[in-house]
């Protein structure tokens, strides 16, 4: 399971910081939270890119 979120890396960590926090409001006595932070300053790559580069590579391979 997972999520992939993109943004501003202090909005993003303030985000993490406040869904983290969700379960223990519920009662829950231990939470377990895993980050990932995938950041390329070299160029400009987003998660709708990728996802167009799979779908012409699946439309090539198909046709």
């Amino acid at each position: 399971m997972g999520t992939i979120i993109e943004g501003d890396i202090e909005e993003l960590l303030k985000i993490v910081r406040e869904v983290h926090e969700i379960p223990f409001k519920a009662g829950a006595k231990r939470v377990y939270t895993a980050l990932k932070i995938d950041d390329r300053r070299d160029k400009e790559v987003h998660l709708g890119d990728k996802v167009e580069h799979v779908k012409k590579h699946l439309n090539e391979t198909s046709a």
